[in-house]
């Protein structure tokens, strides 16, 4: 007789948000679908549950949940060897418990987990809960389109957007969903602005599956418009939506332009090409020493979308998001950035680039994976030695904190940029910008730490009339192994931005480690970037930051 492996259960999340265990908006919801993922847990290929009553077994695969001595079965909608999708019932109480997963008479070892009322997750174009959301633009009864960079949505437009897990049914789960507006007291924020809600309930058509029907409100525009759904202090995924003032296209001035889609719309695919000077000076405080280290870094990548891949992309940079709003992102425990899930096909723009501007010539040189990066300059108050301690790294992949010192490079004046010849993707290209100076975060010393039920208000000076000024910051919990990043972009002239709570209740409590806290809170000044073109880019981008930060706590 052949041994059957016994199955062995390794996480279970929101199906659509993806959100994992320990940071806050976690929660399994009552009557929500979610994802268990393992080993041996399921047929070999994909058993689906295809009509109603939903069954408790498939394909020879059963789920249990068990909160507060009561056990319940799973609604099981799939089941393959190492993924079930299936739906909590909405009468399992609230509170921690553990999910089994039997398959063929064996049953896995408990996994722990948390049911909550209601948890809402954020279905996503790339299925990996962040960047564009599965929401479409209501045109007419019959004309019903997902919202896309290349099919945006007007002010005043009624959207529908898909989720899970708005809350529990009366009833069982396992039948056709009730269509009905239910009890959750939600909001629904784009751009940071109330929407008005239309509809919040089951879909329809789908058991376990939400909609929520809103109308996009006045005033917003741009490709990347942040979505989320709050329910009290619990928020959703971050998401964006695309909104235009007549539809169609969208444009960022950071981003894409009009234009440019319109060329990838028809073209089926973009290619793009970045390169970037980044000015970063940190404080952090470890062991009783107070450490100020500048970092200044050249980057550059080249790389090439389809359309399936640019519509469900995070945008040039995987953290874009529209002028005067904020988004939100889980980020990876190694390296402590947002990573986009849809990575997109290297080019070779040539073995350099070149950068020269009024402290002499550098070279960018390409890095292993294709990418180009290089450290310009590094500087400290206190010499060499290091900073112990820094789990999660830092955001923005800031490199040698601190090594030593070099001076300065990236100082105030005229730069530019080129390649040479090429490569073979990517042909010769030339750009210029101009770096500015003076840029103040002016509250920064009274900025000690993060209260994350309240808004946190920055203000700055010294940013010009054509200067936009960016807020990024980053938590992370050492114990979870969790972290959370979120990422504020507004106009200069603005003086200041206040990021909201509905942004930080989404960052999980930060560690302390060795003494240091494991928080991170940067401000910055950037400038529209140049534009250059090329032999097979079709979005050439030239572009300049600075930053001030400081590590702290977020509690």
């Amino acid at each position: 007789m052949i041994a059957i492996a016994q199955p062995a259960v390794t996480g279970a999340l929101n199906t659509a948000s993806y959100i994992v265990p320990g940071l806050p908006n976690a929660g399994l919801a009552q009557g929500g679908m979610i994802a268990i993922f393992g080993r041996n847990i399921g047929p070999a290929s994909i058993a689906q549950a295809n009509s109603f009553p939903l069954p408790t077994d498939l394909g020879g695969t059963s789920a249990k949940i068990t909160v507060a001595g009561q056990s319940s079965d799973l609604v099981m909608v799939y089941a393959v060897s190492t993924q079930v999708g299936a739906i909590v019932p909405s009468n399992t109480p609230a509170g921690n418990g553990t999910i089994t997963v039997t398959y063929n008479g064996q049953t896995s070892a408990p996994l722990a987990v948390t049911v909550v009322a209601s948890q809402f997750g954020i279905f996503t174009i790339n299925q990996g809960g962040s960047g564009p959301a599965v929401v479409q633009n209501v045109n007419s009864e019959t004309d019903r389109p997902v919202n896309t960079i290349l099919n945006s949505a007007r002010p005043g437009q009624a959207m529908i957007l898909w989720g899970t897990g708005l809350g529990p049914i009366a009833g069982s789960d396992r039948g056709a969903p009730p269509v009905g507006d239910l009890n959750q007291p939600i909001e629904v924020l784009v751009a940071g602005r109330r929407a008005n809600v239309l509809y919040k309930g089951r879909s329809g058509c789908c058991a376990g599956i939400d909609q929520i029907v809103f109308e996009v409100p006045g005033g917003v525009q741009g490709c990347y418009v942040p979505l989320v759904v709050k329910n009290g202090n619990s928020v959703s995924n971050y998401t964006s939506i695309a909104v235009a003032p007549t539809g169609g296209t969208c444009s960022d001035p950071f981003g894409y332009t009009s234009s440019e889609l319109n060329t990838a719309n028809a073209t089926g695919k973009l290619n793009v090409g970045s390169v970037s000077l980044t000015k970063v000076s940190i404080k952090a405080t470890a062991l009783g020493v107070t450490l100020d280290t500048t970092t200044e870094v050249g980057a550059g990548s080249f790389v090439s979308y389809d359309g399936s891949q640019l519509v469900a992309s995070r945008g040039t940079n995987g953290t874009s998001v529209t002028v005067g709003a904020c988004t939100l992102f889980t980020v990876n425990g190694a390296s402590g950035t947002p990573t986009d899930p849809i990575q997109p096909r290297i080019l070779d723009a040539g073995n350099v680039i070149n950068v020269t501007g009024p402290n002499g010539a550098k070279q960018i040189a390409k890095a292993q994976g294709g990418l180009y990066n290089a450290t310009l300059a590094t500087s400290t108050g206190i010499g060499g030695g290091g900073l112990p301690g820094l789990p999660g790294g830092l955001p923005g992949g800031i490199p040698g904190l601190p090594g030593g010192s070099s001076g300065s490079y990236l100082t105030a004046g005229s730069y530019s940029t080129n390649n040479g010849a090429g490569g073979v993707d990517v042909g010769g290209f030339t750009s210029n910008l101009t770096v500015p100076g003076n840029f103040s975060w002016t509250n920064e010393a009274a900025t000690t730490g993060v209260n994350r039920a309240n808004d946190l208000t920055v203000t700055w000076t010294g940013a010009g009339a054509n200067d936009y000024v960016f807020i990024n910051g980053t938590s992370f919990d050492q114990n979870a192994r969790v972290g959370a990043a979120f990422f504020c972009l507004e106009r200069g002239s603005a003086s200041r931005m206040v990021v909201p709570s509905a942004i930080l209740l989404g960052m999980p409590a930060s560690s302390i480690v060795q003494g240091t806290q494991t928080g991170f809170l940067g401000v910055g000044v950037t400038g529209e970037p140049s534009r250059f073109t090329a032999r097979g880019v079709d979005v050439g981008v030239f572009s300049y930051q600075s930053v001030t930060a400081k590590l702290l706590g977020y509690q």
